[in-house]
């Protein structure tokens, strides 16, 4: 009985020594994404930390440049750039300069540069996130450097893993990059973004759509876009007259009725045309990039849930239904008989905006000889025609046919008015009509200038039915006080 007590006693002090013992030991280790059971107590700030030392610690970083861009983060099942993109694309900036490396944002002038792209994924309780550095070679990228972690979904805010529009807007951006051949930027012309069949009575979209993109794009290192209000103020007319020639894109004859009159003006290596359309619960929106010479450098197409976007944009009525065979462009735009005209300004045709004192000037282009009219729309619904006048400031019967691919500029090329922006301020719409036939313009005394809706109708419907070429395109634009 006393040799049992002794072997139960001397078992009890064997096991707590083992207990004591394992305390010592260094734990088993874990992987490079895993923290055990103290995964809650770490923050992203933490983990972006952690992540870079690891890359720091597979490639050199010191002094290299890394373009690091919210394009670039993205979930890994569903490929949208989601509102962590954001939150990452900020803390990793921070971090990779702590590691010596050059941070570069879109839009640098670099050819040689590493890229950190990223990657997320919910794993039950937890988000791991995938980290490479990429490097640019013949064949393509290829990732010099990949890191993992995990991070507790608690310590992530619920509204940073919802799609947003900003979401699938960087999302349609990276599509378009993915496809790009070869790497080098290209400057870009936003064209106003189409929509089509129900959604044609919301013209108000197009401009919605624009505002969309944009910021995304802001993200690319491949493309940029040209804001026309910043890149054309400063031009003279010479300037401009120059520039409005198609030849110096280097444009092909066969194509040079489909570039733009503002995209010519910028110089901009392509364009981008942008169209929309309802799909059952989907607003589905393609973009195309093409170059001068029409080929296409890239395209993607989105559906989006039309949940996102304001209800006033997408609740539509039923299509006008369009009678005139000969209207071949969009809402606003008529073309008959292959006649086309454009209008645009010295700040751009996507409502470009004036202050107090500056000058206006409007750009107008056609495709073949016409005879070129331009009315100012006042918002009484009377109209006031501002090219072309006489001496006396009547409609100028003898005027001259504008030559094909010229610019007519005004007020310089024969304007009365000096157009410079003054009272009453805010939107103003002016008209361009080109004809190969005179206009039956009455005289300015006739009452017809004070109802500019049957003034036009009248003219258009004459010139519809004869035989010759017409084409009419509106231009709105924005004036504020100083």
């Amino acid at each position: 009985m006393k040799k049992k007590h002794i072997s139960l006693r001397l078992r009890k002090v064997f096991c707590l020594s083992i207990l004591i013992f394992s305390l010592f030991l260094a734990p088993p280790p874990v992987s490079a994404g895993f923290w055990g059971n103290d995964s809650q107590e770490i923050t992203l700030d933490n983990v972006v930390s952690r992540l870079c030392e690891n890359l720091a610690d597979q490639v050199n970083l010191r002094r290299e440049p890394v373009l690091i861009s919210s394009n670039d983060f993205f979930d890994a099942h569903s490929g949208l750039s989601l509102p962590l993109a954001t939150q990452l694309r900020g803390k990793f900036i921070t971090e990779m300069k702590k590691q010596g490396a050059r941070v570069l944002l879109p839009g640098c002038d670099e050819d040689q540069y590493l890229i950190l792209q990223g990657t997320w994924q919910k794993e039950g309780e937890f988000l791991a996130l995938d980290i490479k550095i990429m490097k640019l070679v013949a064949a393509g990228p290829e990732a010099v450097a990949a890191a993992s972690r995990k991070i507790s979904l608690k310590k992530i805010d619920d509204q940073a893993l919802v799609a947003d529009l900003d979401s699938w807007g960087r999302y349609l951006v990276r599509k378009l990059e993915g496809k790009v051949r070869d790497r080098k930027q290209h400057s870009v012309y936003l064209r106003k973004f189409r929509p089509k069949g129900e959604l044609l009575s919301q013209p108000d979209l197009a401009l919605y759509l624009d505002d969309w993109i944009r910021p995304a794009f802001a993200e690319s290192n491949l493309f940029r876009i040209l804001d026309p209000q910043h890149e054309l103020k400063y031009l003279n007319v010479e300037q401009l007259r120059t520039r409005g020639l198609r030849q110096n894109r280097g444009i092909k004859p066969e194509l040079k009725n489909e570039n733009d009159l503002t995209a010519d003006l910028l110089r901009s290596d392509t364009e981008l045309w942008g169209s929309a359309w309802h799909n059952r619960d989907k607003l589905e929106i393609r973009a195309s990039i093409l170059d001068a010479s029409g080929r296409q450098v890239t395209a993607a197409t989105v559906a989006i849930p039309d949940t996102l976007f304001p209800n006033y944009l997408i609740k539509t009525n039923a299509p006008k239904k369009i009678e005139a065979e000969s209207i071949s462009m969009p809402e606003g735009h008529i073309s008959k008989g292959g006649l086309k005209v454009e209008i645009s300004t010295n700040r751009g045709d996507n409502l470009p905006q004036y202050r107090q004192g500056e000058q206006i000037r409007f750009l107008v282009r056609i495709n073949r000889n016409a005879w070129i009219y331009i009315f100012y729309l006042n918002p009484d619904n009377s109209t006031t025609l501002l090219y072309p006048l006489d001496n006396q400031n009547q409609p100028d019967t003898g005027s001259q046919q504008l030559k094909a691919n010229r610019l007519l500029i005004l007020p310089d090329d024969g304007c009365p008015y000096d157009l410079k922006v003054s009272e009453p301020f805010g939107k103003d719409k002016v008209m361009a009509i080109a004809s190969e036939k005179r206009l039956p313009l009455p005289n300015l005394e006739s009452q017809l200038w004070q109802q500019a809706n049957k003034l036009f109708d009248n003219l258009r419907n004459q010139m519809l039915r004869k035989n010759c070429g017409y084409a009419e395109t509106k231009i709105e634009l924005i004036t504020k006080a100083r």
